[in-house]
């Protein structure tokens, strides 16, 4: 280079420069485009993975209210069970003291009232010697009333032994329910099945109040019958 005239030497300096300064910043340039495409593409990445949570986080919640929703909701059985015999049960003895007389004086309680009629023995009012009288009229509800209590309350014996049945049953799947809709089902039958039980309670409760009645009934005409006849024979 020596050797070169200084002019030349000059202007080949200035050139050596001027590529020296523009080197770094085409370097620069070749660089940052792979750089920066590498940088969206990582934050590409994390957005999705971000996304791909947030997606698992709502089918998750999404499950958890479907479940909550199936544990309030749907039906499990528990009400039909037993039912059918505690409804035939209950309705072999009506609600009324009359209607039980009524159809026990019909044949209501079938072989019943052949077996407690043998134990009472109806004497035939036309045997009575005036059977319209008040005698005839007292021994015939007497004996309606003892027949229907003991037909009935054998009738209401076996429904109450039904209901107990029941209840023994639907006692045994309290620890197999699935859900609290299950359970508030099975809740449900047990209380409805519990109510019946008491109604027959009850039936048993008015049959003995009807008897007492009768008993104290009977007692009140004979004492009037003592009184006719002492008063007639004054």
């Amino acid at each position: 280079m020596n050797s070169l005239p200084p002019p030349l030497r000059a202007h080949l300096a200035t050139a050596c420069l001027a590529l020296c300064a523009h080197a770094p910043a085409s370097a620069q340039l070749a660089v940052v485009a792979p750089l920066s495409d590498a940088l969206n593409v990582s934050n590409q990445a994390e957005t999705i993975a971000k996304w791909g949570e947030q997606i698992a986080a709502m089918k998750q919640q999404y499950d958890q209210l479907k479940w909550q929703y199936a544990a309030v909701t749907g039906s499990y059985g528990r009400g039909q069970i037993g039912l059918n015999d505690s409804i035939n049960a209950s309705s072999v003895v009506p609600g009324s003291w009359q209607e039980v007389v009524q159809q026990q004086a019909q044949g209501a309680y079938g072989a019943k009232l052949g077996q407690y009629e043998q134990l009472i023995r109806t004497m035939p009012q036309e045997l009575f010697q005036n059977p319209q009288g008040q005698s005839a009229t007292t021994y015939r509800l007497s004996t309606d009333s003892v027949r229907a209590a003991m037909s009935g309350g054998d009738a209401l014996y076996a429904q109450v032994q039904t209901h107990l049945n029941n209840l023994a049953k639907l006692s045994l799947q309290v620890d197999s329910t699935s859900n609290v809709k299950d359970a508030q089902d099975l809740q449900n039958r047990i209380a409805t099945e519990n109510g019946m039980l008491q109604s027959a309670m009850g039936k048993l409760n008015v049959m003995n109040l009807n008897l007492q009645a009768n008993t104290l009934n009977q007692q009140n005409q004979a004492q009037a019958a003592t009184q006719r006849f002492f008063s007639s024979s004054n």
